[in-house]
């Protein structure tokens, strides 16, 4: 069983759509979790719950959840949206944290297209990295 741990800084956005998409993707033996390292609980933003409607994801019941050092233990592969994520927990969880993609910017307060973008990358870089890890 491998643990893929997505971060990002609020867990409201691209973290939470990296771990709908990939769950979506039904792979046996992988356990995907999401979490922000300035998490505290909200909501999942409605336009990532939009968007990830229209490829039948439904993230539309995700809570935020905080980033803890258990989670980083735990996890084989922490993909994080930025370099500065990775630059943050490079030190807590070493050759475990890598970029997803070339990092993904943040929609948070974009409109719905901008959303979409968004996702776009994220599933093309999630596509890429089962390709070459799982």
């Amino acid at each position: 069983m491998k643990t893929v741990l997505f971060v990002c800084t609020g867990n409201t956005c691209r973290s939470p759509m990296a771990q709908g998409y990939l769950k979506h993707k039904n792979l046996e033996d992988v356990t995907v979790l999401s979490a922000g390292i300035f998490a505290d609980g909200s909501q999942v933003s409605e336009n990532a719950a939009k968007v990830c409607k229209e490829f039948d994801i439904d993230i539309s019941s995700h809570i935020s959840t905080p980033l803890t050092p258990k989670m980083l233990e735990e996890a084989d592969y922490i993909l994080c949206m930025s370099p500065s994520h990775k630059q943050m927990l490079d030190g807590l969880a070493q050759n475990k944290v890598m970029v997803l993609g070339d990092g993904i910017p943040d929609p948070f307060g974009s409109d719905e297209k901008t959303y979409k973008e968004c996702f776009l990358k994220i599933k093309s870089a999630i596509d890429d990295f089962c390709e070459r890890y799982l």
